[in-house]
């Protein structure tokens, strides 16, 4: 007997294989087992996506409120500069309207 063959019957004989059929049915059970791993975290990574979705339709009311009062925030601060802007071109006005400052045409 050469080495090839005390290695390949002690190898096998390690894991009791008894002929080939045996060494296939254990390479299904094992390719089984990976093709179940692959499939549970796949079916994980799904639920996750899932899971992320739902939470953002709940938290859905809340940003639409913060954005409502984000849009008033702004509104009142734009109102506020207008306000100024037109105190401040008033002024203005006022200030060209006073005789002396402008010479008269005419």
């Amino acid at each position: 007997m050469d080495s090839w063959q005390k290695w390949r019957i002690v190898c096998l004989s390690i894991l009791s294989f008894e002929d080939v059929e045996d060494v296939y049915t254990t390479g299904c059970l094992i390719t089984g087992f990976l093709l179940f791993g692959v499939g549970d975290y796949l079916a994980y990574r799904e639920i996750r996506k899932t899971s992320a979705a739902v939470l953002a339709i709940v938290r859905l009311p809340g940003m639409y409120d913060g954005i409502c009062r984000a849009i008033n925030t702004q509104t009142e601060i734009l109102r506020e500069l207008n306000r100024r802007l037109d105190v401040i071109l008033t002024h203005d006005r006022r200030q060209v309207a006073v005789p002396g400052l402008r010479g008269e045409m005419g």
